[in-house]
């Protein structure tokens, strides 16, 4: 489920709209600001506790890029017969494997970075804002 929520999230951030006004689009450099601003808030996070954990977690959004682009793909092509589908599915459970161990792999070095209590908190932080941004960006998609 976090998966489908982050890859939501990082597919419609790119596109959202931005600060209400219409015609205008979120960055994505304008996303990872207002998140990382979020959680820092949220976590309440130091200047050095930030300094240490951005740069990892902007890492692992970048690789993870690659991994929401090939379930995009994954998700574009019709599998026509039993036997497309059944590699698709495991084409799909590939891919979400992968992207935990790279998850995994990331949370260790935040761990080694700043305390285990900040990194659950920085984690809790990224999933509120996410569920925050898919519920602003339904509700406006509900008012055109």
């Amino acid at each position: 489920m976090v998966l489908v929520v982050m890859f939501l999230t990082f597919s419609l951030g790119i596109n959202a709209q931005g600060n209400g006004r219409p015609g205008k689009r979120l960055s994505k450099e304008q996303f990872v600001a207002e998140l990382e601003k979020f959680i820092a808030a949220e976590a309440e996070l130091t200047p050095q506790e930030c300094n240490k954990l951005f740069p990892i977690m902007r890492e692992m959004y970048g690789k993870q890029r690659l991994y929401f682009d090939k379930l995009k793909q994954l998700h574009q092509k019709s599998p026509q017969n039993e036997e497309d589908c059944r590699n698709a599915v495991k084409q799909r459970d590939k891919i979400d494997l992968d992207m935990k161990k790279l998850q995994q792999t990331y949370h260790n070095k935040m761990l080694d970075a700043v305390s285990p209590c900040k990194v659950v908190k920085v984690l809790n932080a990224e999933d509120k804002f996410h569920r925050t941004k898919l519920k602003d960006w339904s509700r406006k998609g509900n008012n055109r």
